[in-house]
């Protein structure tokens, strides 16, 4: 009789002994010891090296060089329902989809290792990590630590950006802004406070989108550096100047 642990007695033979749940035990075990659990490198033999970043599988639809950017565009198995093979597969080991990142790409990754067209390979996801300086306009929002010509390294997040716009920035409607940090870099962004005038401005990552969350007070329309105004709410809910005579 098989052992509720997996394990064999001595003699059993191997044939139709070793169970599925046995099997993924021996495999994580072994994956910890040569080091392809998320965050980890194998060293010598239980003792992983810590990683600062964590990782998980890409399958990206172009091939990537080590240190290069991926556009997250999905998961490459979709789970369908509660059970079924696509369910197990994404609950198991959930592989993503990858693809060229473009000026609208916000979820990305960056690829720990070379990874072929259609190929799975290892990308991180979160965490600290090196990036070629050339793809650091790939990574929008990401926090540079530091850099030269040749090199960045990262913490990937969805920081603030500090940027420009020109024109008007309506409330309510979006616009491009260009950060003021990595060059050409750009970003398609929503105002929910005010009308402003071409300016400087921050915008950060907030839940799908990027808003406005910093800007100059003064490229707010209505403003006047020669009244005596004070900033109070509008009537659309934003912000507003208004003469202090109104205020009487």
């Amino acid at each position: 009789m098989p052992r509720p642990d997996g394990r064999l007695e001595p003699g059993q033979p191997l044939r139709h002994a070793i169970s599925a749940r046995a099997w993924n035990r021996a495999q994580d075990a072994a994956d910890l010891v040569l080091g392809a659990h998320a965050g980890t490198e194998g060293g010598s033999p239980g003792s992983p090296v810590l990683k600062p970043y964590t990782w998980c599988y890409c399958k990206p639809s172009v091939a990537v060089e080590r240190w290069g950017v991926l556009a997250i565009t999905g998961v490459a198995i979709t789970p369908t329902s509660s059970s079924g093979g696509a369910t197990a597969s994404f609950q198991e080991m959930p592989v993503l989809a990858g693809a060229s990142p473009s000026a609208t790409t916000t979820a990305w990754c960056v690829a720990v290792e070379p990874i072929a067209a259609n190929a799975v390979g290892k990308v991180a996801v979160g965490g600290v990590v090196q990036l070629k300086a050339t793809d650091l306009g790939k990574a929008s929002g990401a926090h540079v630590l530091w850099k030269d010509s040749n090199w960045a390294l990262i913490r990937i997040q969805a920081g603030v950006i500090r940027g420009t716009f020109t024109g008007t920035w309506t409330k309510g409607s979006t616009t491009t802004v260009t950060d003021a940090v990595v060059s050409g870099a750009t970003y398609t962004a929503k105002n929910y406070i005010a009308t402003l005038s071409g300016s400087a401005c921050l915008i950060a990552y907030v839940a799908d989108e990027w808003v406005l969350v910093g800007w100059d007070w003064h490229s707010m329309t209505g403003y006047s550096a020669s009244a005596q105004q004070v900033l109070t709410h509008s009537a659309d809910g934003g912000l507003a100047w208004v003469s202090t005579t109104d205020c009487t």
